[in-house]
């Protein structure tokens, strides 16, 4: 037809990108979605799509901007990407360029939280942890008197150690104010000696329900806490603060509860078994003692015991007699070689040397004149020999 416009291909997807390019939402913005499919390329390029229940999109994110991620991308990560949109036309498929991203609901609260972990862990609030008592004379709970989280602690308690002592201190664990609500139950907690170990916590919430346990001065007094600290905020895919200064994690707070709570029975069952080992052994022990007992009692010893002390007494004096032997002979083996050792030494000694024939040339000044370079003809020098002494005058000398 007249007039008609026909595009190819290429040219509607070029006319598409620029459509898109120049729609300035799609220049700059951010989507909230779960990964799905991520790759990491070896080019250091990422591709990955985003989903929700409804749609998919896919995704690209550079090298460039890969290299400051803050987070480890993977499937099943919910994030928010910030990017703009157009199409590869080539394939005639639009994609999302990433160029930064986030875990999704943690924004500026997340950059707190990191930023806080990191200083702690450099102060090594978070290190020192202790082990849990194995058997609390009371355990310590402090949350609100109004959550789930007090009961289902309550009843697994009840559940595994119907007797077990339990302290309860209220507190607020939501919203302003929660942080120093639940530092004075804490310390509320700490004044009763009894108190073995305290269970910190709440149920499940939003990232902003619990951030109240991402206070700095609560992770300083759980960390300082005289008494060990079990932190259970959230479900088991919440992380707080609090869960790293805590001398241990519970993924739930019924969780904190079987790990403070020992199973009565199972002391119980324990108990019995280590009392019949024990009885098993004094029993043993006391056959063994009545054994021996028997046999001393039937020895010869004991029928005669002035033969036993005869025995004794004459291997005694046997052994006295090889001592005294042995050390004479070792003492004149010794005296032997010192006097061995002596006579060597008077032998390589100067005055032996001398009283071989040999003589000691001195100088006017006393000083050994030990080569024939220290000799001139006409010195005066010195001559020590075997019987004496003598001077006499060099008339040459001759170093052949």
């Amino acid at each position: 037809m007249a007039g008609e416009t026909i595009f190819t291909v290429a040219r509607l997807n070029e006319y598409a990108d620029r459509v898109l390019k120049n729609d300035p939402r799609l220049r700059s913005i951010k989507v909230s979605g779960e990964i799905s499919g991520f790759k990491r390329h070896s080019s250091g390029h990422l591709y990955f799509s985003l989903k929700d229940s409804e749609a998919v999109v896919s995704c690209v994110m550079f090298r460039s901007s890969a290299a400051s991620l803050k987070l480890d991308p993977r499937d099943g990560m919910k994030v928010v990407a910030h990017g703009s949109v157009s199409i590869f036309a080539r394939d005639g498929k639009y994609q999302l360029y990433v160029d930064s991203m986030r875990a999704d609901g943690e924004g500026e609260l997340y950059r707190q939280f990191l930023l806080l972990k990191a200083k702690l862990e450099e102060e090594g609030v978070f290190e020192n942890a202790r082990p849990l008592p194995v058997l609390p004379r009371a355990i310590g709970i402090a949350t609100s008197e109004t959550g789930a989280a007090l009961h289902d602690m309550i009843t697994v308690t009840r559940r595994r150690f119907p007797g077990m002592n339990i302290l309860f201190a209220p507190c607020q664990v939501q919203g302003e104010g929660a942080a120093e609500s639940i530092r004075a139950a804490l310390r509320v907690l700490q004044k009763f000696p009894a108190c073995d170990v305290i269970i910190v916590g709440r149920g499940g919430g939003s990232y902003e329900d619990l951030y109240c346990f991402n206070d700095e001065a609560l992770a300083r007094d759980i960390a300082s806490s005289k008494v060990p600290v079990v932190s259970a905020v959230g479900h088991e895919t919440d992380f707080t603060i609090a869960d790293f200064a805590a001398d241990l994690r519970a993924p739930t707070p019924s969780a904190a509860a079987e790990l403070c709570c020992p199973v009565y029975e199972e002391l119980e069952g324990g108990l019995s078994y280590e009392i019949e080992a024990a009885g098993r052994i004094v029993e043993d022990r006391l056959r063994s003692a009545g054994n021996a007992l028997s046999r001393l009692t039937g020895s010869a010893a004991m029928a005669n015991p002035h033969h036993a002390i005869d025995i004794k007494r004459e291997k005694l004096r046997s052994l006295a007699e090889r001592l005294g032997t042995g050390a004479n002979a070792k003492l004149l083996a010794a005296r032997a070689k010192l006097e061995g050792r002596r006579e060597t030494l008077k032998a390589i000694s100067p005055q032996g040397v001398i009283d071989r024939g040999y003589a000691v040339v001195t100088g006017t000044d006393g000083a050994i004149i030990k080569d024939v370079s220290g000799l001139a003809p006409d010195m005066r020098i010195g001559l020590r020999m075997a019987g004496g002494r003598a001077s006499a005058v060099v008339t040459e000398t001759d170093r052949g």
